[in-house]
């Protein structure tokens, strides 16, 4: 059995196709391996990388959505391994409008503390709002 744990910028090729080659052979690679394993940080960084995609006028070329969408592609794989309920988290948080990064972070911590009540602190008000829109606890610290 052949295993590969994935770095971001394989997925960047796959998703962005931004260079031709690099992206036959990353597509390739996940197509030839028996197992393929991405961790979460790797989606938190892909995020990221889509987020800073820019037009020439400085307009954003992948919308929350679109990134989810791109996100969600890979969990249809048979033969990639991810931890799905923390990515899941994440695109909740994203297709809220917030940061995906922000979802799995909560998700996780809440998880952590196990029974204990858990609040998500923060100094960015977009996360505090977005997580308690969806009914979880979320404080902003001033």
């Amino acid at each position: 059995m052949t295993v590969a744990i994935l770095d971001t910028n394989i997925l960047a090729r796959i998703v962005l196709d931004d260079d031709r080659h690099q992206s036959d052979v990353a597509f390739n690679a996940l197509n030839t391996v028996s197992l393929v394993i991405i961790p979460v940080v790797v989606f938190c960084e892909l995020v990221w990388v889509m987020r800073s995609v820019k037009t020439d006028d400085g307009k954003r070329v992948y919308s929350h959505l679109d990134i989810a969408n791109r996100i969600r592609f890979f969990l249809g794989f048979d033969h990639i391994l991810i931890q799905k309920d923390e990515v899941e988290a994440g695109l909740q948080m994203l297709e809220a409008g917030g940061d995906f990064a922000d979802g799995v972070i909560q998700y996780t911590g809440r998880n952590l503390a196990r029974d204990a009540a858990a609040t998500f602190l923060s100094f960015d008000k977009n996360a505090v709002d977005t997580l308690a829109k969806r009914g979880l606890s979320a404080l902003l610290l001033q």
